[in-house]
């Protein structure tokens, strides 16, 4: 590292680095540039190979569409829909058959006569040949070919895929055309099947490739084209097994070769042929053991064949090659002037320097009344008067040094009290955080401690209510009013250590069991179970209940346990005569359900905190409970997405609002039997 220091210590050292770097740096820009131009080259070839190839393709693509036309037109001549309805003996007619014979002859494929068409037939709704200008394929069973189907069934004009039989023809393919009735509804009688050779695919390859090198394949990447070779004409490309290639022979859909003959394999071209969706310009082999070429691949528009143009790579690349070489000297050329260049004008720059350096040295060394000569007037000229200036400013400077140090001295006591005020903010954050770290930890330890007082509590429980039902099997009945006693302060514990639980659960966070559920059915249990169950007062429960097709997402058990603490709430806190409503009704996408009762009521100011665990507002505690009742309902409530809202008057009673989204039937209705249970097996206690 010193060393570079060392070397490049002197301003012209500097100088000469920046100047080279420029010069790297141009030809960086040269580069780049050279590459951008390359691939422009690159993509206008690609352009022109592409056009070229897509002309070819639309060629292809218009004879279908004018023969289809064609056909299309040909297939509402009256005639043919007239041999098609006339019974056996009218066809059976020689002369009908004659006449129907020639209409078929002049249906022509365009732009060529009809020696390339094989023949024209018409089959029937059951796809039997009926008519044919081939004789010999007249009776043929034709209903399962695509052609027919795809006609007949599916209503449309149709192009087969490629046959390859020798002993029909050779090569060729189907064009398959509906014969409908002349009245509505134009129902299909039949179909129109015309066969014609490849060989007019193959023409109008050749005659417009222009000396190109043009390849055709059918979907199962046989060779119908080949303009360069030959011998690769109705070879595959793609690798079969022998079974495959038994089973597609069958179909008449690979050519009937030797296996060994069948296929050329070209396993890169397949897959650039199987991933093109329409069109694509790319690199790779045209021919089996050929060169890489730049290919440009055009899938058909009207059946599923592939055009594939070829162009050989070292003339493709030739241009943008000469021109990366011209661009490659011209870099070279400039890089070696500019650094002649720019050792003359570092030179001339860093003389004058030397010169203002020497003065400066001598300034350092307390000569403050020297003066730099300024020999230009260039920037150094400029620098050194400003050097001159800058000495008599140190004079000047030099007496008033005390009170710059004064004035220092004061920013710095600023500062230093900003930076303890600033420590004395962080800390305060820091306590703050501390507090938070603190407080959920002692929720955790809570939750810990309830978890296992709950787990010793529940034992020594159960063993008392075991005890106690064996007690009372052998006491007569008269003494076993303790015993009662005994069993419903049991029950009661148990039933505040499972709120206690539920509570701690609450607050870690547990995943519910979401379902979509029958709020209405819900309710009406409830409120069943109630009225059959509470005996301590006399009970009105008015039930009106005025949303059946209303569904809640909610984990049932929880759910549950809310709407019996709000229940329980409304019972446990009225009258001596108790009279609640219940009452249910949807509010555009939101079930409100209303539990009120006519108890003795909450006072204003106590109401914000009826929903505070541990908080009563039964201060005498002429009631029973922790005071977890609606602060786990509400937890519940706000779980699945609703709202909970108390109100109450001193005297009139209390009412709780609970709202909850809601659809409408859902798909997956849930089955509901039997009474409502809840999530642990302590919750019957709970909800008594």
């Amino acid at each position: 590292m010193r060393r570079i220091e060392k070397a490049f210590a002197s301003i012209q050292a500097r100088l000469l680095s920046v100047f080279f770097i420029s010069a790297l740096l141009s030809i960086a820009i040269v580069f780049v540039f050279n590459q951008w131009l390359r691939a422009q080259l690159i993509t206008e070839a690609d352009n022109a190979l592409m056009v070229s190839a897509m002309e070819l393709a639309n060629r292809v693509d218009e004879f279908n569409r004018s023969n289809q036309q064609v056909f299309n037109v040909g297939s509402r001549l009256p005639s043919l829909v007239d041999y098609l309805v006339a019974s056996e003996a009218e066809r059976s007619d020689v002369e009908f058959q004659t006449r129907i014979r020639i209409i078929l002859d002049s249906l022509e494929v365009e732009p060529w006569d009809e020696y390339y068409i094989l023949s024209q037939a018409i089959l029937n709704q059951d796809g039997i040949n009926i008519l044919d200008t081939a004789p010999e394929n007249m009776g043929a069973d034709e209903s399962q070919t695509d052609y027919f189907r795809a006609a007949f069934i599916g209503s449309s004009i149709n192009i087969s895929p490629i046959e390859y039989r020798p002993e029909r023809g050779g090569v060729y393919f189907y064009y398959g055309i509906p014969l409908r009735s002349r009245e509505a509804p134009n129902s299909i009688l039949g179909v129109l099947r015309i066969q014609v050779a490849i060989a007019t695919v193959q023409n109008i390859i050749l005659e417009n490739a222009r000396g190109q090198n043009v390849s055709m394949f059918d979907q199962n990447f046989v060779r119908i084209v080949e303009t360069e070779r030959e011998d690769l004409l109705f070879r595959s490309i793609a690798t079969y097994t022998p079974d495959e290639i038994r089973a597609l022979q069958s179909d008449h859909v690979l050519p009937p070769l030797p296996d060994d003959e069948l296929s050329q394999p070209l396993p890169a071209l397949v897959e650039l042929l199987r991933h093109t969706h329409q069109t694509q310009v790319t690199s790779g082999p045209m021919l089996p053991d050929g060169l890489e070429e730049r290919i440009a691949i055009v899938k058909l528009q009207t059946v599923p064949w592939y055009l594939v143009m070829s162009q050989a790579s070292s003339p493709y690349f030739e241009t943008a090659q000469r021109q990366t070489t011209g661009l490659a000297v011209l870099a070279i050329a400039l890089t070696i002037i500019a650094l002649l260049a720019s050792l003359i004008i570092s030179r001339r720059i860093t003389d004058p320097i030397r010169a203002l350096t020497e003065v400066a040295e001598q300034v350092a060394e307390g000569q403050l009344n020297i003066k730099a000569p300024i020999t230009s007037k260039d920037e150094v000229g400029t620098l050194a008067h400003a050097f001159n200036v800058m000495t008599a400013e140190l004079q000047l400077a030099h007496d008033t040094l005390e009170d710059r140090v004064v004035k220092r001295t004061q920013e710095l006591s600023e500062t230093n009290e900003r930076l303890k005020h600033e420590i004395l903010e962080r800390e305060r954050y820091e306590r703050q955080a501390l507090d938070l770290a603190i407080e959920h930890e002692r929720r955790r330890i809570l939750s810990e401690f309830i978890q296992k007082a709950s787990h010793e509590f529940k034992t020594p429980l159960s063993i008392i209510n075991v005890n106690s039902h064996l007690i009372k099997r052998l006491l007569p009945e008269e003494r076993q009013r303790l015993l009662n006693t005994i069993d419903d302060q049991t029950k009661y514990i148990d039933g505040l250590v499972s709120r206690m639980v539920l509570m701690s659960r609450l607050d870690s966070g547990i995943s519910p069991a979401m379902e979509h559920l029958p709020i209405d059915e819900i309710v009406r249990a409830l409120c069943a179970n109630a009225e059959s169950s509470y005996q301590e007062k006399p009970l009105t429960l008015t039930v009106d209940l005025c949303a059946p097709d209303a569904w809640v997402l909610a984990d049932r058990d929880f759910l549950l346990i809310a709407l019996q603490n709000l229940l329980d709430n409304a019972l446990k806190y009225s009258d001596d005569q108790v009279e609640i409503r219940v009452s249910s009704r949807m509010e555009s996408e939101m079930l409100s359900l209303t539990i009120a009762d006519k108890g003795v009521g909450i006072p204003v100011e106590l109401q914000a905190r009826v929903f505070e665990r541990f908080y009563r507002v039964d201060e005498a505690h002429s009631t029973r409970g922790f005071g977890l009742g609606l602060p786990i309902a509400k937890r519940i409530i706000e779980s699945s997405g609703g709202t909970i809202d108390l109100t109450s008057t001193v005297g009139g009673g209390t009412t709780v609002t609970v709202l909850l989204p809601a659809t409408i039937k859902p798909e997956h209705r849930p089955l509901l039997t039997g009474q409502p249970q809840s999530a642990d097996t302590s919750s019957s206690a709970m909800l008594r």
